[in-house]
This record gives C-alpha cells, sequence and structure tokens, in this order.
C-alpha cells in the first residue's frame, strides 16, 4: 500500500528528523492522543512508512521494540527513556519547552533533559532531568548548577520569572534519591514514571 503524506505523516517525519528516532508507544501517545487504539493506529502508519521505505527499523536491545529511524544507528538508553519521557508529558501536558541533553557553559554541565510544562492547574513548571542508569548524579554537580544562576538566568530571560529554579527529576530503578538541597528541590521517578503528577 502507497503512503500519502497527510500533515500527520509530515509531523511524524519531522518528530524522527529532529529527536532521530520514534517507537510505536511514543507515536501513539504523541501523535494519536484521545484517539481510539492509538498504539494500533500509530504501528499501522509506521509500519506503512517502513514497507515504502521511508524510514528505517531497528529493533531496541533492552525490550526488542521496534525504533523507526532515517538512519541504522543505535540509540542511546539515556536518549530513549528521554523520549519516552517526552511522549508521556506530550500525552497529558501542554508541553511549552524539551529539549535533549541541554548543555550550560558557566558551570560546563549538561542535564538529560529540560521540560516546561503546564500542569493541570494552569501553572508552568519546569524540570531538569537526570536519568541515573549506569551512574548516580553527583550531589556536586547539582550544586554547580545551581550556585552559576544560568538556569535561573534562562528562565529570567525566557518566562520573565526571578529567581526561579526548576526541580530536579532524577529518573532511576528505584523511583528514590538521597540528594537533597535547602535551595531546590530533589525528586525521583522511576524508569515508568510512576508518580511523576505529584511533582507537577
Amino acid at each position: 500500500m502507497s503512503i500519502r503524506f497527510t500533515r500527520k505523516v509530515r509531523d511524524i517525519l519531522s518528530h524522527i528528523n529532529t529527536y532521530g528516532f520514534i517507537t510505536n508507544k511514543q507515536c501513539a501517545l504523541i501523535y494519536y492522543k484521545g484517539r481510539k487504539q492509538p498504539y494500533l493506529q500509530a504501528q499501522t502508519k509506521l509500519k506503512l512508512l517502513y514497507d515504502n521505505g521511508v524510514v528505517k527499523r531497528i529493533e531496541y536491545k533492552l525490550n526488542k521494540e521496534y525504533i523507526y529511524t532515517l538512519e541504522n544507528k543505535d540509540i542511546g538508553d539515556h536518549r530513549m527513556y528521554a523520549m519516552n519521557l517526552y511522549a508521556l508529558l506530550y500525552n497529558k501536558y501542554k508541553v511549552h519547552y524539551f529539549k535533549l541533553e541541554e548543555s550550560w557553559s558557566l558551570c560546563k554541565k549538561r542535564n538529560d533533559a529540560h521540560f516546561v510544562v503546564e500542569n493541570d492547574e494552569g501553572c508552568q513548571v519546569g524540570m531538569l532531568c537526570e536519568i541515573d542508569l549506569y551512574h548516580k548524579t553527583s550531589q556536586k554537580k547539582l550544586d554547580m548548577l545551581y550556585e552559576s544562576g544560568e538556569v535561573q538566568e534562562w528562565y529570567k530571560t525566557s518566562y520573565d520569572i526571578d529567581d526561579y529554579y526548576p526541580s530536579i527529576l532524577i529518573i532511576n530503578n528505584t523511583g528514590l534519591t538521597q540528594l537533597k538541597s535547602i535551595q531546590y528541590d530533589v525528586v525521583a521517578v522511576n524508569f515508568d514514571f510512576e508518580g511523576l503528577e505529584s511533582f507537577l
């Protein structure tokens, strides 16, 4: 069956071009939210793109889930979890900002992801995300990031908010963390993001 390049198809391809890949589950959450059988619709559309040679398909090594890309390149685990987070946020909230691997030049640190969403009460909430797969985020890194003032300046420039500092979201196997600070909040969820809504 041939493929029609509808707006939805173009949006999916733009997503793949921007972020490097998409999975069936991510596609269902983002592009078929509110639809009946969103996973089946996403699966059908992505397979059609693959069958017509528009995208390539590889298996993700951890769970054998299909990943649709423009190039046959392995997808890093941090990137996969970050995009799973993005898909969940997009499905449940209005996403104002989402960036993978946000870099901060003053303290020479980088977060796995940075997002700003509008919660159910209509408030904008920001979070800096650390995905602790193979090593734990250090307290020193978080303190250096806060003390640089660069994040606070970003929020001042982007949202005209004085002295705002987002929560740090630790994503790990247990959903627990021993990191803490009196200057900023540190919260944690597991790789299924259970309980995330309580922090937004």
